[in-house]
């Protein structure tokens, strides 16, 4: 990532969420599912943090597709007994 700025909680959480779909799915999820997975009341309140992943080097936005998202960045994924969680918990994901 440019000028290895870490990530903030809430980057993390939405980078996990976003490659956690892709693996799991073989899709990006749209702004409303990661909206509604992630406890935002509308997909406005993720442009910004979509915006400063972009700006990290952690994704790219593909212009006019609605699972446009790629991720050049994979984070680490959660593990249970090695196994990968691809899709975090709606009660773990909404953080502050």
């Amino acid at each position: 990532m440019p000028g290895n700025v870490p990530l903030t909680r809430r980057q993390l959480a939405l980078l996990r969420y976003i490659h956690g779909h892709i693996v799991a799915r073989g899709v990006s999820p749209t702004l409303r599912e990661c909206a509604r997975d992630l406890g935002y009341q509308s997909p406005g309140g993720l442009h910004q943090l979509l915006d400063r992943l972009v700006d990290r080097g952690a994704i790219r936005l593909l212009p006019n597709k609605a699972r446009g998202v790629e991720v050049l960045t994979p984070p680490s994924l959660p593990m249970i007994n090695g196994t990968p969680l691809y899709a975090v918990p709606i009660a773990l994901s909404r953080v502050s």
